[in-house]
């Protein structure tokens, strides 16, 4: 169900995308040339890569309350994959990250083309604040691409609410996020909390957006929303787990960016609780050490491992996607038995991938 439901519409939304980003780099070629290489630098990130899940999980919902206009919920559905990019193009600059899906990050981009020019001014500085802008306008063209959807204005009027609400939370989680590191005491609750906000957010509302555009009932909001929130959260632990374990084909990006940027994960929260002395000494000489080598990040993936840490957040993860996967039989009226074969199998896949 998953592998069918996706391979239909991943090209439909990709096409979507693709669609309204050449819109928008032709118009910004009346601005400027500037402008419209700043929009098809957009254009070219967004085409780059991605699994799409927010995106097709909105239309997945969607359907599942019976809405029936496919083509217009999959030209509503590409607003929260801009809203999801906006906040990537942020986190790549919060996270001094150089690479996004095998490619330049923006502000590592522009950074670069501006050393290129040999032009006066930093260069940082300017990849920066151009890196700032392109999050800001892949916002704003989410609203805008939802704004124009093809519904009933009250419809789409609390759809924008969601999708304001999911910004405001994701930057609230992003904020946690930040923080964490430097609070003195950091529990598994606060981690859950932050991803609740920065991960869970957006995909609970790429749910509820697209079941409100089909007017669902109050329970199947309800439902969609505690099935997503649940998931979510499985799905960053999983992520976690990528990050420190995977390799830089798989997610690329750098291994172990994690602990270069002492991002307090439940992984390392864990194995700072369980691990003995001297392993939780060394991990945290470890967090926050931009010039970590291939052997330190190996040392780190032992002593989280060893400490049990890393069993009991796959056990965490599983147990989550179990919980989500019940609230969907808790719809009434009931969702489609489609949508939830569905969405069951986008849970589980969450927690069994390894990209």
């Amino acid at each position: 169900m998953l592998k069918e439901v996706v391979a239909e519409l991943v090209p439909k939304v990709d096409r979507a995308i693709d669609k309204f980003l050449r819109y928008h780099v032709g118009e910004a070629e009346k601005l400027s040339a500037f402008h419209r290489e700043y929009y098809a630098n957009l254009h070219e990130f967004l085409l780059r890569g991605g699994k799409r899940l927010r995106p097709v999980a909105f239309i997945a919902a969607y359907e599942s309350v019976g809405g029936r206009d496919l083509e217009a919920a999959v030209e509503a559905s590409i607003c929260v994959e801009l809203l999801h990019n906006s906040s990537l193009i942020h986190d790549d600059i919060i996270d001094r990250d150089e690479l996004r899906r095998g490619g330049k990050t923006i502000h590592a981009k522009y950074r670069d083309w501006l050393k290129q020019l040999k032009a006066r001014g930093d260069a940082e500085h300017f990849g920066v604040s151009m890196g700032i802008l392109a999050g800001d306008s892949l916002f704003n063209l989410g609203f805008k691409a939802l704004a124009s959807a093809r519904f009933r204005d009250d419809l789409k009027l609390r759809a924008l609410k969601l999708y304001l609400e999911a910004y405001e939370q994701l930057i609230n989680g992003v904020v946690l996020d930040t923080y964490l590191p430097l609070a003195s005491e950091v529990g598994e609750e606060h981690y859950l909390t932050m991803v609740k906000l920065k991960t869970g957010a957006l995909f609970e509302k790429s749910l509820t957006i697209g079941a409100t555009l089909a007017d669902a009932s109050t329970s199947q909001l309800n439902a969609l929303s505690n099935y997503a929130l649940l998931a979510a959260q499985g799905f960053q632990i999983q992520d976690d787990i990528i990050g420190l374990y995977g390799t830089e084909e798989e997610t690329g990006k750098p291994v172990g960016s994690d602990i270069r940027e002492g991002k307090m994960t439940l992984l390392v929260i864990k194995a700072l609780e369980q691990a003995p002395r001297r392993g939780r000494d060394r991990l945290k000489e470890l967090l926050g050490k931009q010039a970590l080598t291939s052997e330190e990040v190996e040392e780190a993936r032992r002593i989280v491992e060893d400490s049990g840490a890393l069993s009991y957040a796959k056990e965490l993860a599983s147990k989550l996607v179990d919980e989500a996967k019940q609230w969907l039989r808790r719809a009434d009226p009931p969702l489609t038995s489609r949508a939830v074969g569905f969405f069951e199998e986008l849970a589980d896949f969450f927690i069994q991938r390894s990209y």
